[in-house]
């Protein structure tokens, strides 16, 4: 965590006391991070989605109105549109919190050694994977409910089917990039970060995830996005980094998007 007084002003104890007093450093930073950040957040992304998704909609009829656009492209130009928003809102507000900051949602290195950190991430991912798969291959079909996939998954089978090359990069860049960044930053460096200085770090990982898990559908795949968004909120938690939270999230829909190109089902 940064240090905001002079090096020189204060001896290197005092200064080692004053970087793990979370009440005094935030005391000293301007722009502290605050539950109601943390929630503001949240409301600035799904605000950013309902903006988006009417300009998009109101954009294809005003281009073309005797032609009623699908509604998948309406749904990946929204999401695109609105997570790139979204990132660029996050970005001011970091740049103008400033460096104290930074710490405060993550943007730091590990406290880990990184190929550690690089081997638990793999590790956590493997075994995720291979709950997700218990539950949508083994459990579900017990109850007929076997081949059910996600808003992600559906959306990609349709651009695989119907959708053109352009239309696959802007998914990818989505699925790949804007998405994880996006919602990493907001619930895991925002949300999650915000309650824990208030509340146990399980219960923030916990309250952080039912606000996840919320946020996708199906219905009755949200106990895998809750066990995800447990799995990442937890990594966030032992390394201390966002960008772990960031990598591990990039790397589960690398390869649910390899599946999918696989011609296999995908769950995300």
């Amino acid at each position: 965590m940064t240090n905001f007084n002079s090096p020189s002003s204060k001896s290197p104890k005092q200064n080692e006391k004053t970087m793990s007093d979370p009440i005094e450093n935030q005391a000293n930073n301007p722009y502290p991070l605050t539950i109601k950040k943390g929630i503001l957040a949240i409301v600035a992304m799904y605000a950013c989605q309902i903006i988006a998704g009417i300009a998009i909609s109101y954009g294809f009829k005003f281009m073309d109105p005797n032609h009623e656009a699908e509604i998948e492209i309406i749904g990946l130009l929204s999401v695109l549109l609105s997570g790139i928003m979204v990132l660029l809102l996050l970005w001011w507000d970091v740049r103008r919190s400033g460096a104290p900051f930074y710490p405060q949602i993550g943007l730091q290195p590990s406290k880990i050694n990184n190929s550690k950190a690089v081997l638990l991430v793999i590790a956590v991912l493997g075994t995720t994977h291979f709950l997700a798969w218990i539950y949508r291959s083994v459990i579900l079909p017990m109850f007929d409910q076997g081949g059910i996939i996600g808003g992600g998954s559906q959306m990609f089978s349709y651009i695989q089917t119907n959708g053109g090359w352009l239309e696959m990069i802007g998914f990818l860049i989505l699925a790949i990039i804007v998405g994880p960044l996006m919602e990493e930053v907001v619930f895991r460096g925002y949300l999650q970060s915000s309650l824990a200085k208030r509340i146990p770090s399980w219960v923030a990982i916990l309250l952080t995830s039912l606000v996840f898990m919320v946020g996708h559908s199906p219905m009755i795949l949200w106990p895998m996005y809750f066990m995800f968004s447990i799995a990442w909120g937890w990594i966030y938690l032992r390394t201390g980094s966002l960008k772990m939270a960031i990598l591990i999230h990039i790397l589960s829909n690398v390869f649910y998007t390899v599946i999918g190109f696989a011609g296999w089902d995908i769950l995300a």
